[in-house]
């Protein structure tokens, strides 16, 4: 690569230390570069925190920034109640599953064990899927972003001994590769049940230009979720589907930059925004694949992800002190107009994650501690 891979994630690093002098909240997005936050996380405060555990293994005083870390992760007890929206994975996984790991804080295993039973609340057995949001407008809506929610059920389901949440997590997983995943290896970002029936009705988007076009950061967050569930379940068809899914993804970024725009219809659309969030996803995404992946397939996926950090790096990356995150031209919700050529939380948690993955490429322990 260019660039120095372990010069970019010390510089992130430092970036997040700025970021933290400026916030007393959770950071979720920016907003003509200065950072949005959330008193409870609203949905991202887990990646906030999951870039403070990253942080404190390169921290002179690793205790301090430990301590710093499961501070951030147990304000997140707040949400410990909430069992209106799926985005449980989101919010204790990178946080309270990794900080568990890192620290072995029984407090930081309960949070995200009551994460995975709010989940669980929101599981719709007659459909067979979890609802998105609990609230009026979103009755019977479930969206392909819940496959990265899932392997905090199969984790809560193995240090509880509560095989149902597995089961259901298994479940719902499955019916996201019936319901979500088309022919083509694209995704539809929602579905639809009908509240009486219980039958699909309806498949479309939220985020994405129309219901057949293909949402960019939809696509990665489910090759990274299917990915995920293998590592969970050894389950063989979720890495395959992941890897259909990471197939799709490559062959529609923009020629030349190695990004996505926003939503793959606008490919190579020089006027369409990018989604440097759903790069960064993928990235991680891929190099997750790798590792998960045979020996013959290994490379293939380790060589795409890091040719999307590279592009992400030469194109994204943001050196600035004074605002925005660690990479800017993200897409919040193109068609709302929301948060265009932004940073986000999530965007810049998977570019850490990322470069991480690429640096300690062979280090099994180290790559173990991610939700």
């Amino acid at each position: 690569m260019t660039n120095n891979l372990a010069d970019v994630l010390m510089k992130s690093l430092e970036k997040v230390t700025e970021i933290e002098k400026k916030v007393s909240d959770f950071p979720h997005i920016t907003k003509d570069g200065k950072w949005l936050t959330f008193r409870y996380g609203h949905w991202t405060g887990g990646f906030w925190t999951g870039l403070q555990w990253i942080k404190s293994l390169y921290e002179t005083d690793q205790q301090k920034a430990l301590q710093q870390a499961a501070a951030w992760a147990r304000r997140l007890k707040a949400r410990t109640d909430d069992n209106k929206t799926h985005d449980m994975g989101f919010l204790f996984g990178p946080s309270c599953v990794m900080g568990e790991r890192l620290t072995s804080d029984g407090q930081l295993k309960e949070l995200a064990i009551a994460g995975a039973y709010n989940m669980s609340d929101l599981y719709e057995e007659r459909a067979g899927l979890i609802l998105a949001w609990d609230e009026p407008g979103y009755e019977g809506v479930a969206i392909v972003d819940t496959i990265m929610n899932l392997p905090l059920m199969v984790w809560a389901s193995q240090e509880t001994g509560n095989e149902k949440l597995a089961q259901t997590a298994i479940q719902v997983a499955d019916n996201i590769i019936r319901y979500h995943v088309r022919a083509d290896a694209s995704t539809y970002h929602t579905v639809r049940w009908d509240t009486e029936s219980f039958a699909v009705v309806e498949r479309g988007t939220h985020q994405g230009f129309s219901a057949e076009t293909c949402w960019s950061r939809g696509q990665a967050w489910a090759l990274y979720g299917f990915a995920n569930m293998y590592r969970y379940t050894g389950e063989k068809r979720y890495l395959d589907c992941s890897a259909r899914l990471a197939d799709y993804f490559w062959d529609h970024l923009d020629d030349g930059t190695t990004l996505p725009r926003w939503d793959f219809y606008f490919r190579n659309e020089p006027d369409a925004p990018i989604d440097s969030s759903a790069a960064s996803i993928a990235a991680a995404g891929m190099l997750l694949l790798a590792d998960q992946s045979p020996a013959e397939q290994e490379a293939r996926w380790h060589k795409r992800g890091e040719l999307l950090v590279q592009a992400l790096v030469d194109h994204c990356f943001s050196p600035r002190s004074d605002c925005y995150g660690l990479i800017e031209r993200a897409t919040v919700d193109q068609p709302r107009r929301s948060g265009i050529g932004e940073s986000t939380m999530y965007g810049d948690y998977y570019f850490v994650e990322a470069l991480y993955r690429l640096i300690h490429k062979n280090d099994h322990e180290r790559l173990a501690l991610f939700y």
